[in-house]
């Protein structure tokens, strides 16, 4: 609520106090003349006198009223005018807020400027459709690309960690293996080691039974090479064996 500037208890006070005046000047005129009345209170000017002083009363409360009236209206426009005031200054800051942002939205530049994206070609062949919505808003088109290549590099990522996982676990078997090919080369290794002394006494063995054999072979070579020295000597002699009957005869 506005104030106003109602001035008309302000004319009645002071036309009020100007015929108090008046009356008051004749009041003390009289009396210092000595025609005042003695019971000035009960006559005709005295209570013209009383009426006067009761309707600058009447019009000071109706002033005073007026005042706190018009001081209250006063503040509660000068308290909207704060508020309105602040409220500007809140909507100026969010807009210098928003054009600072606009500014740095525009002088942005983003990492996936540098992104080695898919080719625009291999994404409409095989993104799905979930990629594929309002792809003739050039900015919606580059948020899916943008999606895909995240999809398909995590999805990559984790094909990585998964072959990684079973190449680690096959590079354990492989050295538990190892480690069981180790224990059981040592234990070759041992064995061919404790059985040294038992081959070099086979191999004596072998040894002296190859010579006997040698020796045995040698003898049989003798006695055949004597066998056939006596075979021939009987096919030279001129000794003939006729056989009849009953009787043998030798002839030289």
């Amino acid at each position: 609520m506005m104030p106003t500037n109602d001035t008309s208890p302000w004319q009645g006070i002071a036309m009020a106090t100007e015929e108090l005046q008046k009356l008051m000047t004749e009041h003390l005129r009289m009396k210092t003349e000595g025609t005042l009345d003695d019971d000035v209170l009960e006559s005709e000017q005295g209570q013209t006198l009383l009426d006067a002083i009761d309707r600058i009363k009447d019009l000071h409360s109706q002033a005073y009223g007026s005042t706190r009236d018009s001081k209250q209206s006063t503040t509660d426009a000068k308290d909207g005018m704060d508020e309105k005031q602040v409220g500007l200054q809140n909507v100026m800051y969010e807009k210098r807020h928003i054009v600072e942002e606009i500014v740095k939205c525009r002088e942005f530049r983003s990492v996936y400027q540098h992104v080695d994206l898919v080719p625009l070609d291999d994404f409409l062949a095989r993104a799905s459709d979930q990629y594929l919505q309002d792809k003739e808003n050039q900015h919606t088109l580059m948020i899916n690309r943008l999606r895909f290549e995240q999809d398909e590099r995590t999805s990559y990522k984790e094909e990585e960690e998964r072959l990684q996982s079973e190449r680690q676990a096959l590079i354990k078997d492989n050295r538990k293996v190892q480690e069981k090919l180790d224990r059981f080369d040592k234990l070759l290794d041992d064995f061919v080691l404790a059985t040294a002394p038992l081959e070099e006494s086979l191999t004596e063995e072998d040894k002296k039974a190859a010579q006997s054999t040698a020796t045995k072979s040698e003898a049989m070579d003798v006695d055949n090479e004597q066998q056939e020295q006596q075979q021939s000597i009987i096919d030279e002699s001129p000794i003939t064996i006729n056989t009849t009957d009953n009787d043998v005869q030798m002839t030289g």
